[in-house]
């Protein structure tokens, strides 16, 4: 029975902070329970797509500043060659890190039983 793919978390990162607007760099990202989308690079010259089967490992990490504003670091380790280690660093990181484990591991029992 095929699973309706879910929308985990949507949103936008600036990788080089406040100057990110100006030079029209961010990355936007769609993570749902089959793959993460993200577009990146300057105004968007870099779509990517990563298959929930494909992460290795996933991790959640926050500072003690990032604590006290209620931000967090997800790290997404995968076997994918383009872009091994993938980093979001934003507001709803530690709710986004639990659904993702939940999908990851739903993905990885469903890769399992179609071997």
């Amino acid at each position: 029975m095929e699973q309706s793919e879910v929308v985990i978390w949507e949103g936008k990162t600036w990788p080089v902070g406040i100057i990110s607007p100006l030079i029209c760099s961010s990355t936007k990202w769609r993570i749902t329970t089959r793959r993460i989308d993200y577009i990146s690079g300057i105004c968007g010259s870099e779509e990517n797509t990563l298959d929930l089967r494909r992460i290795t490992d996933l991790k959640y990490k926050r500072s003690c500043v990032q604590l006290l504003v209620g931000r967090g670091t997800l790290t997404i380790f995968s076997n994918d060659n383009t872009d091994p280690v993938l980093k979001i660093s934003t507001w709803g990181m530690k709710r986004t890190y639990r659904k993702l484990k939940d999908a990851w591991s739903a993905a990885r029992i469903v890769a399992s039983v179609q071997l």
